[in-house]
């Protein structure tokens, strides 16, 4: 078996026939495609069931979250190369062949990405992105941001293994923590070309500021111990499990990212007190005068209802002002 492609569901009924559709019309044959169902309360079985292809292979259990899920579906894989699939996305026809191809014709390449078309379900707009840029280091790139998403992967079984594999105290970033790992020991790779959709739903992790701060943090934890791992050639995480955590340093890094999320709490939801809350917390990292006038100002905002009224209206207006610039900018494009 060359290929193991590895799908987790989790209340997705509705994503689920176009998704595991698009891994059914691969152009590239040899593959086994093992979807894991998470304890779903929905239909997302049943769905899941629906589909009679030999290549399939759905596998239920209680719900144990993603990160187990995703190891539980590795050990059950047999393919030299596995690749990851998000449920409800869409890897294009050609995905599994192109990046075949990278890993085959090059074995110092362990880990092989595609560009992305990321679509937002809330706002209908689109935008590919291709993050890694193959001139540097790879953990150079990790230590300021992620580089792949996590569906449009491919990585070699024995790669995975060497570094580790998922690890459990990652239920957000499990990627992320895994990319920085194999950073140490291969090269990384990617195809030019849109294989993949990505889709932001309503319920996902980027649609909530409370999720996104805990992946914040929990990326930042990642990044410290791949620094205490090439120092001491051990992470914390090796040598304390999830006690790991109390050994995080503050940050300036994490201080700026959830500083960020405040900006998105009043952005997207006009979320007064989740912004002050960011804010805070990003005080608590790194102290800055400029943070702080601005969590007076959100705080005076907060309270008083005539200025709020007023910059509420005015963030509105933003939006739409964003929105028709983006609209006219894909209109310019087409």
């Amino acid at each position: 078996m060359k290929v193991s492609i590895l799908t987790v569901y989790y209340n997705r009924e509705n994503q689920v026939q176009e998704s595991i559709q698009s891994l059914l019309d691969q152009t590239y044959s040899d593959v086994e495609i093992i979807a894991v169902d998470d304890g779903s309360k929905d239909g997302t079985l049943k769905r899941l069931q629906t589909f009679h292809d030999p290549r399939l292979q759905v596998i239920t259990h209680s719900n144990r979250g993603f990160t187990n899920s995703i190891i539980e579906a590795v050990k059950r894989s047999k393919g030299d190369y596995i690749a990851i699939h998000g449920s409800g996305d869409i890897s294009y026809p050609r995905r599994i062949e192109e990046q075949v191809r990278v890993l085959d014709s090059n074995p110092a390449i362990g880990i092989v990405g595609c560009a992305v078309d990321n679509v937002d379900t809330l706002t209908g707009a689109s935008e590919v992105f291709h993050k890694l840029n193959e001139q540097e280091p790879p953990l150079q790139q990790l230590l300021r941001e992620n580089v792949y998403t996590h569906g449009e992967v491919m990585f070699r079984r024995e790669v995975y293994e060497q570094a580790g594999g998922y690890r459990t105290l990652f239920t957000f970033t499990q990627d992320f923590d895994l990319w920085l790992r194999m950073a140490l020991i291969t090269k990384f790779g990617t195809v030019h070309e849109t294989l993949y959709r990505r889709y932001t739903l309503p319920d996902g992790v980027s649609a909530s500021v409370d999720k996104m701060m805990i992946q914040q943090y929990l990326a930042e934890l990642g990044r410290q111990n791949i620094e205490q791992r090439i120092q001491e050639g051990a992470d914390w995480i090796d040598r304390f499990g999830p006690h790991s955590i109390f050994f995080m340093r503050r940050s300036k890094r994490l201080a700026g990212r959830v500083f960020q999320l405040g900006k998105v709490a009043l952005w997207r939801n006009n979320d007064w007190k989740k912004a002050q809350q960011m804010i805070r917390i990003s005080l608590g990292q790194q102290w800055r005068p400029d943070r702080f006038a601005v969590l007076c100002l959100v705080r005076l905002i907060d309270r008083v209802e005539p200025l709020q009224s007023s910059a509420t209206r005015f963030l509105r207006w933003m939006r739409e002002q964003k929105q028709r610039q983006k609209q006219k900018q894909r209109a310019l494009s087409s």
